[in-house]
């Protein structure tokens, strides 16, 4: 068992110094970035149609950082909250990147891939962290976020902002070893179906 992991762990990272570490860094920050954008927005629409002001999701990820049971309606509070919304989508964008995003073979996975993803972080999140750290993200806790919309934003539209800034890169980078594999067995086949070559006969005239 330890000899598969340790093979896995092995293909991981040579996979991942195929996709150029550099790159995998400076796309996972961009692709977290926008993806947190596309969150907090969907959730700034939301938050009115329930009688709150569109910057609760601000307060309510302030409660993350000074592990509150329940915000503090100040400005200082808001922008706490914002800096560590941002912090952590930058944290999750990375961690797909570097972790996941080199498994994906083609477009298919990385799209399946990044909901499953996102159905991840909503388990950590609420279900677990939410119940046992942060208490105010604890899907039972009446004044906390609507666990039933975090989990629509989680499954899509969090997924949906990373989605994009992986495709060309899958694309490129995730048919290379298929193909390599491919040209590997037709190399093998012309070898095994060409004419042996053995040593040439003498020549010459028996003296």
């Amino acid at each position: 068992m330890a000899a598969v992991i340790g093979d896995a762990m092995a293909a991981t990272r040579s996979r991942v110094k195929a996709y150029g570490v550099s790159d995998l860094l400076l796309v996972g920050t961009v692709a977290g970035l926008f993806a947190g954008f596309l969150f907090i927005l969907a959730n700034m629409y939301y938050t009115p149609t329930q009688g709150l002001p569109a910057v609760a999701p601000f307060f309510a990820i302030g409660t993350i950082f000074y592990r509150d049971a329940m915000p503090e309606m100040t400005p200082a509070y808001a922008i706490v909250g914002l800096i560590t919304h941002f912090s952590l989508s930058i944290a999750f964008g990375l961690t797909f990147a570097l972790v996941l995003v080199p498994l994906f073979s083609h477009t298919r996975a990385l799209i399946v891939g990044a909901i499953l993803y996102g159905g991840v972080l909503y388990v950590l999140n609420y279900q677990i962290l939410g119940r046992l750290v942060f208490k105010f993200f604890d899907p039972s806790n009446p004044m906390g976020p609507n666990p039933v919309y975090a989990l629509f934003t989680h499954l899509v539209i969090f997924p949906l902002g990373l989605i994009p800034f992986f495709l060309t890169m899958v694309h490129r980078h995730g048919s290379a070893p298929a193909a390599h594999a491919a040209a590997q067995g037709v190399e093998g086949q012309e070898r095994a179906t060409s004419p042996a070559s053995g040593p040439e006969a003498p020549t010459g005239t028996a003296h």
